[in-house]
């Protein structure tokens, strides 16, 4: 493809061609950079990381915002994986303004989008509520491309200082590294993310897997189930009995949930005696109550340690993650249900 660009020089007109070639090529081999680290790192099952909705609460802080969100980007859609007071979910690309980001790889700041000709394109800074205060900066990976954006905004106008945009490239910078760093471990296989004692996954991987399951949920439909088991007395089971007595409920406990539990379900041993389950609810599925059922007929019998089969008690919470959730307050909620039954239980009622 060619183009003809007229050059006035010392007060004549000279025609030059041009070609731009070169530039398609370039932005064609940027496109399939971003692309193959979208799927390398699994970015677009990440929605509802935790480790990534707290970066973007303080993104909002450091804008003094009241919104902002993680974006990645392929050749359609802007994913919206993480964000505080702004929902989840996918978007025309070229409707959104943070494609401008990702095309120039350059920051934008802008104290009143509705008023910048640069937006004009963009449904967001219309309708009753537009974004005016913008501030959005590239995520750029190791090998320098640039996968997405970090970005905060208001409805209402306000300038960023020089201060909050430094403050918010140093943010994007340790997006961009944990986004990396996640996968990595993830590719470490089972010595790392796996429980040496009983088999079960650990906390590292379980927000990875719960994430993941809030991103089908939000592209499939259905519910995501969490539950939180914590064994009662078990300090006084490894006092009495000792350590291998404690060690053999866990094996027996992770056994029995893995056995009660589907193939696609999660079983995570989250620390010390404590253990979570999470389970996608399907319409066509199982549905909660049976499974919360099997899970407690499951750890019902008797477990042999001490010399004899006694009776192990277990308490449980379960919740369903509900719209806007992080992983975090879904296993707070499924938590202080757990809790609560446990002093129930305690007190006799």
């Amino acid at each position: 493809m060619k183009s003809r660009w007229r050059i006035s020089r010392s007060g004549g007109v000279k025609f030059v061609t041009v070609s731009v070639d070169a530039f398609d090529v370039r932005s064609d081999a940027k496109n399939a950079r971003r692309q193959a680290t979208l799927t390398r790192l699994k970015l677009l099952e990440r929605e509802g990381d935790p480790s990534l909705t707290a970066l973007t609460r303080i993104a909002a802080f450091i804008a003094g915002t009241h919104a902002a969100a993680i974006h990645v980007f392929d050749d359609s859609y802007q994913h919206r994986v993480a964000a505080v007071d702004a929902p989840l979910g996918r978007h025309p690309r070229e409707d959104a303004m943070c494609h401008l980001v990702v095309d120039d790889e350059q920051h934008i700041v802008c104290e009143d989008a509705t008023r910048d000709p640069r937006f004009s394109h963009s449904s967001f800074v219309q309708g009753d509520e537009p974004v005016r205060c913008y501030v959005s900066v590239p995520l750029r990976m190791a090998d320098a491309t640039v996968i997405g954006t970090l970005c905060a905004w208001d409805t209402r106008a306000g300038a960023i200082s020089a201060e909050q945009l430094a403050r918010l490239d140093d943010l994007a910078e340790q997006v961009a590294s944990m986004m990396q760093f996640t996968r990595i471990v993830a590719d470490l296989g089972d010595v790392a993310v796996h429980d040496p004692l009983t088999g079960a996954i650990n906390r590292l991987l379980l927000d990875d897997r719960l994430a993941s399951a809030f991103a089908r949920q939000i592209r499939r439909g259905g519910r995501v189930l969490v539950a939180v088991l914590d064994i009662d007395h078990f300090k006084r089971i490894n006092d009495t009995y000792g350590h291998d007595a404690g060690d053999r409920v866990l094996i027996a406990i992770a056994q029995r949930l893995r056995v009660s539990m589907r193939n696609e379900d999660t079983v995570a041993r989250l620390g010390g005696d404590e253990f979570a389950i999470i389970a996608e609810i399907t319409p066509d599925g199982i549905d909660a109550e049976h499974l919360i059922d099997r899970i407690e007929q499951a750890l019902a019998p008797p477990i042999a340690f001490g010399g004899s089969e006694q009776r192990v008690h277990v308490s449980v919470g379960a919740a369903f993650a509900q719209p806007g959730d992080d992983v975090r307050t879904a296993m707070s909620r499924a938590d202080e249900i757990m809790y609560a039954r446990k002093t129930a239980a305690r007190d006799g009622r």
